[in-house]
């Protein structure tokens, strides 16, 4: 979104204002206020309003248009670029907007033609030449794509990207002798740069042509025998011509000499990992090689991180990926992946402990990232930490910014609403709903809570069963939501309708023993149903679903199932 708006507000500003009338110039300033406080229908109507002032505005119909294009995805809206070009067919930023149009729809010609209007309005633009040689590659116009590399190599100088682009033309083209004069240009260029020879090399290895790619490697070789470039491409080399023993011992050699780069190691470990990928025969040895690798001292945990893609690739336990995941944060405690990863890994197992643990540490080196205090809340909460709960997840809300996540915040203010009415705060709690409902309107967690708090309050009961209405529209075979909207419906003492919804949840048709063992069925939710088919006359079968609510003994009854038992009657 912000990238959109701030290509609108380049586009609204590139252009020459309109000064016809200061009615006009008052109504597009209006428009362009709208429009950058995200107001963009009242955008679009105040820049048709300036285009029935002025018909021919430039600016208005680029601005309009680029609203159209990419908010509405409105073909119409390049018609209406396009005519700003024709009325300022000098004005760069009206091309840029239609090349870019052009090149997102696959419309390759006219995205030259816009880029080569556009190059020649702005010739010491780079940018755009990139944009143009691309173009005219794909098109197959190489001569056409080599004459603009040259104009870049004018303005930038010579770069190794440059000649290496320009070699691939000019061989394209039938010049090989051309092309490796392009590469000798590049050394000449930068003499001691030895990367630029094992590039020059390289392109010889790529036409075929080793024995010249290998006198050049043995004069850098000479010159740099560390280089790690030079390394690589000598692998690449010995695979190339078949020289197992050569590849093999220099493999080894960068592999397990403590005096590699660790860059180096690293690219030919996840090199050798992708080929592993592709060719389940190369898998032997990896092991050995992790472990060899990982007996020297480690600058960091790159390695190790590479090691859990092996454990992955070969379905290693997960246990033994997350024993992996310490390691790594032992190297590097801040490593986010890591630690995102066992979080997750003890939320599933519900180890709140180690929850806590990782959410501390994490929110020590990302106090901006609001998950880890929502998570830490929940963790200390199932440790019966109520109140270092409530701290854990009030830090977290005092920290959020303008980038915080509307979702995020809602379902924090929705845990933190949940934890005052457990500490029978229940005004905060309510507090805590409506800002919850703010950020997200459809937080159905905290509409289903709101809800069921107030049926229990005796409040609003309107309001409870709207938001509850909600919830089942949202999810309509949730049973949890279900229970709440029936029971708001019996609160209202509309109890024939509350059966309706009760018997989706509590199915009258299914035995006790599947009732029992049903784990969204709490003794609450069943005692609920015996509630309303006690309101509905049938004694009976209220104080079947009221036995059962006491054999499900899970501490969620309330204190009155006992005097209906006795009584044979619903009380309060």
């Amino acid at each position: 979104m912000l990238r959109l708006l701030v290509l609108f507000f380049i586009c609204s500003v590139a252009g020459g204002a309109c000064a016809q009338t200061p009615k006009f110039d008052y109504f597009y300033l209006e428009a362009e206020k709208c429009q950058l406080s995200g107001e963009w229908s009242a955008a679009l109507e105040l820049y048709a309003h300036c285009l029935d002032l002025c018909p021919d505005a430039p600016e208005a119909l680029r601005s309009m248009g680029v609203m159209k294009y990419y908010m509405l995805r409105d073909s119409t809206g390049l018609d209406l670029i396009r005519r700003a070009s024709d009325l300022e067919p000098e004005n760069p930023w009206y091309l840029e907007s239609l090349a870019s149009i052009y090149l997102e729809k696959g419309d390759m010609q006219q995205s030259v033609d816009a880029l080569e209007r556009l190059s020649r309005l702005q010739s010491s633009c780079s940018d755009v030449l990139v944009q143009l040689a691309g173009l005219y590659k794909s098109l197959g116009r190489s001569e056409d794509a080599l004459s603009v590399l040259d104009r870049i190599e004018v303005l930038e100088g010579k770069t190794p990207q440059l000649s290496i682009e320009k070699f691939r033309l000019l061989m394209d083209l039938g010049k090989p002798q051309q092309a490796f004069g392009e590469m000798e240009d590049l050394c000449n260029e930068f003499p001691q740069d030895q990367n630029c020879r094992i590039v020059m090399a390289n392109q010889y290895m790529e036409n075929g042509q080793p024995q010249q790619a290998k006198a050049i490697y043995d004069r850098v070789a000479q010159a740099e025998p560390t280089n790690p470039n030079l390394q690589l491409a000598l692998l690449g080399y010995y695979e190339e011509t078949g020289d197992s023993i050569g590849f093999r011992h220099l493999c080894d050699s960068l592999l397990y000499d403590k005096g590699t780069q660790q860059a180096l190691r690293a690219a030919l470990v996840k090199e050798m990992l992708t080929r592993a990928k592709r060719d389940t025969t190369q898998r032997a040895g990896l092991k050995d090689m992790f472990d060899r690798i990982l007996s020297m001292p480690q600058p960091d945990a790159t390695i190790w991180q590479l090691r859990l893609a092996y454990l992955v690739m070969m379905e290693a336990s997960e246990e033994e990926v997350m024993d992996g995941m310490w390691k790594v944060l032992d190297i590097e405690p801040s490593n986010r992946l890591a630690l995102s990863s066992l979080l997750e890994y003890y939320a599933r197992k519900k180890d709140y402990p180690s929850m806590e643990k990782i959410c501390r540490q994490a929110a020590n080196y990302y106090p901006e990232q609001l998950d880890f205090y929502f998570y830490l809340s929940l963790a200390l909460y199932e440790q019966d930490k109520n109140m270092e709960s409530i701290e854990a997840i009030l830090h977290g809300l005092r920290l959020r910014d303008n980038t915080a996540q509307p979702g995020q915040v809602s379902d924090m203010f929705s845990l933190l609403g949940d934890l005052y009415h457990e500490d029978n705060r229940v005004e905060e709690a309510f507090a805590c709903y409506d800002s919850s409902l703010v950020y997200k309107d459809d937080n159905v967690a905290c509409l289903n809570n709101y809800a069921y708090f107030l049926s229990l309050q005796g409040e609003q009961l309107d309001k409870a069963e709207e938001m509850s209405y909600r919830t089942i529209r949202l999810e309509p075979e949730n049973k949890t939501y279900l229970d709440t909207y029936a029971w708001i419906l019996f609160m209202k003492e509309r109890f024939t309708e509350a059966r309706i919804y009760i018997d989706r949840v509590v199915d009258p048709e299914a035995p006790a023993d599947s009732l029992l063992q049903d784990e969204m069925l709490s003794a609450n939710v069943i005692e609920h149903a015996g509630d309303i088919y006690a309101r509905c006359g049938l004694e009976e079968r209220a104080l079947y679903y009221w036995k059962l609510a006491r054999e499900k003994n899970d501490g969620t009854a309330t204190e009155a199932l006992p005097r209906k038992l006795r009584k044979k009657k619903y009380c309060k």
